[in-house]
């Protein structure tokens, strides 16, 4: 399986703006020496250097996921605003001639992981089929209503596409492409969220974001744990930092060092930071991803979990 990530933010898109990119390029001046700026070659070496935040941004899109599976069928996680950068990238896969198909999953209906939706040009086009899988109740109807003319001058009814809604209930397992097996399980959430696990073969990607586990709840988290078990990417809520995670319970999110022991705890490979806070700039995030590493060291330094803070245009295989 193949996973990429077109949109990593949390609650609302936090574009970088100019003078984020101009102190950029004043720190990476501030770096640079006349042989860092001879030549092209030496440019990129320069540039190899320096840290993510320095040269790169982390993303300011909310949550859009793309997975393939070994037969390069289309798998989408949620439609933040993401998820019009994703729409545009398969065009030329058939969606701009209507013959598209793909399979979606909906983790729940808040704002930031549906406002992608009336920018998706493949929904537009007659022809693309879309199967929309989900445990979340009623989906149908509020995606219609994020459609209302009050909301958006375009209606559900007019994207023409085919799109069809397929309900499942928790903990049910079902089956796509006669290969990958889903399942979802709660998660706690203001209104409800659910995390998925896909599975093909032996290889299982688990989708966790808008879930608050706290300390309290550790001693107690055997059947997540499970639920959790073998992950070889486990994409985990970390939007607040633990302080912060104490000042805000039931606002629906973890924290890098929670998401850190639940991962240990259930054998996962790599443990993908994500769902970041709109307030943090890239230079936070470089820290809050340096502090989850020092924190898992801390914690079992001779595990070989990798973390990961996700970005708009990571790409991984499993």
């Amino acid at each position: 399986m193949k996973v990429k990530f077109w949109g990593v933010r949390g609650s609302i898109a936090a574009p970088i703006n100019g003078s984020a990119i101009r102190k950029k390029i004043e720190n990476i001046l501030s770096l640079a020496t006349p042989y860092d700026i001879q030549s092209p070659e030496t440019i990129q070496k320069f540039l190899e250097t320096l840290s993510f935040s320095s040269c790169q941004t982390y993303g300011g899109n909310t949550t859009c996921i793309e997975i393939r599976d070994s037969a390069n069928h289309l798998i989408i996680i949620d439609a933040g605003t993401g998820l019009r950068e994703l729409g545009n990238s398969i065009l030329g896969e058939g969606f701009l001639k209507g013959e598209g198909r793909a399979s979606w999953l909906f983790t729940h209906s808040h704002w930031d992981h549906i406002n992608g939706i009336p920018f998706f040009v493949p929904f537009y086009i007659p022809g693309n089929e879309f199967d929309i899988y989900t445990s979340v109740n009623d989906l149908e109807n509020r995606l219609i209503y994020q459609h209302s003319d009050r909301h958006f001058p375009v209606s559900f009814d007019a994207l023409s596409s085919t799109k069809r809604f397929h309900h499942f209930e928790e903990e049910t397992e079902i089956t796509l492409f006669e290969k990958i097996q889903i399942s979802s399980k709660s998660l706690r959430h203001p209104g409800g969220s659910y995390s998925y696990k896909i599975r093909e073969d032996d290889k299982i990607v688990v989708f966790a974001s808008d879930a608050e586990f706290n300390i309290d709840e550790m001693e107690n988290i055997d059947k997540y744990i499970h639920y959790f078990q073998g992950a070889d990417i486990l994409i985990f809520d970390t939007q607040y930092t633990f302080e912060e995670s104490l000042n805000k319970i039931d606002w629906g999110h973890s924290s890098a060092s929670i998401a850190t022991d639940i991962a240990l705890k259930a054998g996962a490979k790599k443990l993908i930071m994500f769902h970041h806070d709109p307030s943090y700039n890239d230079e936070k995030l470089d820290a809050v991803y340096l502090r989850a590493l020092n924190y898992k060291n801390m914690m079992d330094k001779a595990n070989s979990l990798e973390i990961i803070m996700a970005h708009e245009g990571l790409e991984l295989e499993i």
